[in-house]
């Protein structure tokens, strides 16, 4: 089977959890004897691949799902969507945004026969592809997407997470036992009530990755608000040795954010053997079970309580078994191959 995947424009001009998803997939299916594309506009032909993979529920990948389906390819969709009115009022910080998110969430509860390009998406997908049992079940509710057009396939880490050393980062940056934050600095990741919230904390703050492009302000109100002890050390590669050396240093990992789905950053923390305080909001549950801390994202105080209270715990190797047990990317990539297996019967 040859395989194309795709993703919208811009998605690698910032990339996140969404694009190391898509790379992590290719490498794993790859390893399994799967040919992957990564889809040339320039010089590729659908006509030449079986199947094309879209990643991420973005409306500017749809023209290309719609000349796959004139040309008589498969559409496979990884949906990584979620909606709630939490994450619709706290992923913007202007008013007339989250007037708009809000508008379009409330559509999407009250009147999910309405057309869209999304809903669209989905409609000329042959298999919809979320990580979870609770995006299925927002994927129906929402989109009105029948059940036996769904397949969960789960979110993954690289095994090599709980195989290294603290002493590279403790070498170059001299922290030890600290807390940890990782990922693009944005309003929904939700940076500025963690650092509210861990203001004064008995250990040092370290701060992991770089703003995306257009919320400069954010940033700079992020880094106002924070005290001597939190410290901004810019962006790490994906899966470097620097970054993997930063999770086994770290005491405790906080991902607050107002979604995830379930957050990759916490899945590799957690198998590195750190503590994890987490979002309740999204997917976390379902993968993180009773594992971790959860936190509503707009709580400065109950942030600051559960990651005391993280704190105060010894560590245990309970959620690395956890994580190694269920979300290797050997795993997903078997899933996916049954997952386009199933496509290419029907």
């Amino acid at each position: 089977m040859k395989i194309a995947f795709t993703v919208y424009p811009v998605a690698f001009q910032s990339p996140g959890g969404g694009e190391i998803l898509l790379l992590k997939t290719k490498e794993y299916l790859e390893k399994e004897g799967v040919k992957v594309k990564l889809f040339d506009t320039w010089h590729d032909k659908l006509r030449d691949f079986d199947i094309l993979h879209t990643f991420g529920s973005v409306k500017d990948s749809l023209r290309l799902m719609e000349s796959a389906r004139q040309a008589g390819i498969k559409n496979v969709l990884s949906t990584v969507c979620w909606y709630s009115w939490k994450s619709a009022w706290g992923t913007y910080p202007d008013f007339k945004t989250r007037a708009l998110s809000l508008t379009r969430h409330a559509a999407k509860c009250w009147l999910p026969f309405l057309p869209s390009e999304r809903k669209r998406m989905m409609q000329i997908s042959d298999l919809l592809l979320p990580n979870s049992e609770s995006e299925s079940s927002q994927l129906k509710s929402f989109f009105n997407a029948p059940q036996d057009k769904i397949r969960i396939i789960p979110n993954a880490v690289d095994a090599s997470f709980a195989e290294v050393s603290p002493d590279l980062f403790i070498s170059r940056f001299g922290f030890r036992d600290f807390i940890l934050i990782v990922g693009r600095i944005e309003p929904r990741k939700n940076q500025l009530n963690v650092i509210k919230a861990l203001k004064g904390m008995p250990k040092p703050v370290i701060i992991i990755g770089d703003c995306v492009p257009g919320y400069e302000a954010y940033e700079a109100e992020c880094r106002r608000e924070a005290d001597a002890n939190t410290h901004f050390l810019g962006g790490l590669p994906h899966g470097s040795e620097l970054l993997r050396s930063a999770y086994a240093a770290c005491d405790t990992f906080v991902l607050a954010t107002w979604l995830e789905t379930p957050g990759l950053a916490a899945l590799e923390a957690g198998l590195a053997g750190a503590k994890v305080v987490i979002t309740e909001e999204g997917a976390t549950k379902e993968y993180f079970q009773d594992y971790v801390h959860y936190v509503p994202p707009g709580s400065v105080s109950i942030i600051r309580s559960q990651v005391l209270r993280a704190l105060s715990c010894v560590k245990t190797p309970a959620l690395s078994v956890h994580i190694r047990e269920r979300y290797l990317w050997p795993v997903a990539a078997k899933k996916n191959i049954e997952a386009y297996e199933q496509v290419l019967r029907k």
